[in-house]
């Protein structure tokens, strides 16, 4: 039935493009076709991660850790192939697969796990005189730093980031665009050999509850005209449907708007600074206890940049700050009263510089936190780069029974390699990765021990 609706929604628009652009796709003079596969692998240790601080009780409140460590490793397997006519459409098709092997820990995978499309989608460029381009099903997207939009399937953590979506982009001029996105997320993905039953949302699932369904409507516009000061604006309207958590809760729907701007001015030949405001309006539905809510919340971050590229190692420093808005009353609480004031991360919900803090927010999702941090980096060698970031962490606003916003000092250190620069038989260059994260958790988390956490990782692509 899922199955049927998705077609019902996505593709007769796609093949409603391909019959009024038939006689142009019959006169075409070049058809092509590519594929390829890549691989990622993964290998993480793990040790005493911070979980997240549930606000009912000053027990549950310090039982953070449960003394957990484990060690996995993970090997992601992703063929596709591409079909360009013309060459202004395409047919684009990716599978995905990924299995994990845990050394101590029973949270293992049956292998095989399940074969999924990861990504499938037809793409239309050079419509209306060549100003519109339109991209319809499933594919993967990203705007801006991040923050709004990066993963459509927080679920499965890094084995997939799709979007189930019809995405149009209007060349407004030479230096700017318009993309209007319409979005679509399912819970679960029934367009799977294996489990279907995997949640790509990351929200406990239950047995004939209601699942949460994710609609979005996207309105983002680039503007590059001036070289020392671009910019981005954009609007974002999100229906999160009513969901069923595990314990049997029933959470009530959200609908909100966010309204943002992102502006990344180089200041000099050697400074460059960013900074991005975004504000949220909205409700969330009543209960059976509770009227509707009001949603009020907001998110900001600024930063600056000192980079010498001429030097040997192009060595660059960046201090920043990131703020998003908090409530002391949990977002799956339906007995929560009065105005959540607490930031909606959209489709950015896990912390995408941290592992450990992200583990510590219900669901990943990211909310309530100050981040005050520098980082430094230097690439004494092409194809070689180290940077190291730290700062301390806070609630913005005390949400447990602590009694304390003292979240920790995290340190991240990661060291970027290329193991062949130019290879003959692959696409790219084959690279890899090493992290090392450390948090020394402060008392936000009760009398919980530093936590650490390390990721090596390689990627080619054939």
């Amino acid at each position: 039935m899922r199955r049927t609706v998705f077609l019902q929604r996505w593709w007769p628009l796609a093949a409603l493009l391909v019959a009024v652009h038939a006689p142009r796709l019959a006169a075409a003079e070049r058809l092509t076709a590519d594929a390829g596969i890549d691989w990622r692998y993964y290998d993480v240790v793990c040790d005493n991660p911070v979980i997240y601080q549930a606000n009912q009780s000053a027990q549950s409140a310090t039982d953070t850790q449960r003394e957990t460590y484990y060690q996995y490793f993970r090997l992601r397997t992703r063929p596709w192939g591409r079909l360009t006519l013309d060459e202004r459409y395409d047919l684009y098709a990716r599978l995905g697969h990924e299995f994990r092997v845990y050394d101590n820990n029973k949270q293992s995978y049956r292998f095989p796990d399940e074969l999924f499309v990861d990504s499938l989608y037809a793409e239309f460029r050079g419509l209306l005189d060549d100003r519109l381009s339109l991209r319809v099903g499933r594919q993967d997207m990203r705007y801006g730093a991040g923050r709004m939009i990066r993963d459509g399937t927080p679920g499965d953590i890094t084995r997939s980031y799709f979007f189930d979506a019809v995405k149009g982009q209007i060349r407004v001029d030479e230096a700017s665009t318009l993309d209007l996105v319409g979005i679509w997320q399912r819970p679960e993905d029934p367009w799977t050999l294996g489990n279907e039953r995997i949640d790509l949302t990351r929200y406990a699932l239950r047995e004939g509850g209601n699942d949460l369904t994710e609609r979005a409507l996207v309105a983002y516009y680039s503007n590059r005209a001036q070289k020392d000061l671009p910019f981005d604006l954009y609007y974002i309207y999100k229906d999160e449907s009513r969901w069923q958590a595990g314990s049997g809760t029933r959470i009530p729907e959200r609908r909100y708007h966010t309204v943002g701007a992102r502006v990344m001015p180089r200041l000099t030949e050697h400074w460059s600074a960013e900074a991005e405001v975004a504000g949220q309006l909205g409700t969330i539905g009543g209960s059976a206890t509770v009227r509707e809510r009001d949603i009020q919340a907001w998110l900001a971050y600024g930063g600056a940049t000192y980079r010498r590229n001429a030097w040997r190692w192009k060595p660059y420093v960046t201090t920043a700050v990131l703020v998003m808005s908090g409530d002391d009353e949990r977002f799956d609480d339906p007995n929560a009263r009065g105005t959540d004031t607490g930031w909606n991360p959209i489709f950015a919900r896990s912390i995408w510089s941290s592992d450990l803090l992200s583990a510590g927010y219900a669901c990943y999702r990211v909310s309530n936190w100050v981040y005050p941090h520098a980082e430094a980096g230097v690439t004494p060698v092409d194809g070689h780069t180290f940077n190291l970031q730290a700062g301390p962490n806070y609630a913005y606003t005390s949400d447990n029974a602590n009694g304390d916003t003292y979240r920790g000092f995290l340190v991240i250190g990661r060291y970027l390699f290329e193991v062949l620069r130019d290879p003959k038989t692959w696409r790219g260059p084959v690279h890899g990765a090493f992290k090392a994260e450390m948090l020394r958790t402060g008392d936000y988390y009760g009398a919980a021990e530093t936590a650490y956490y390390l990721r090596f990782e390689i990627y080619f692509n054939l």
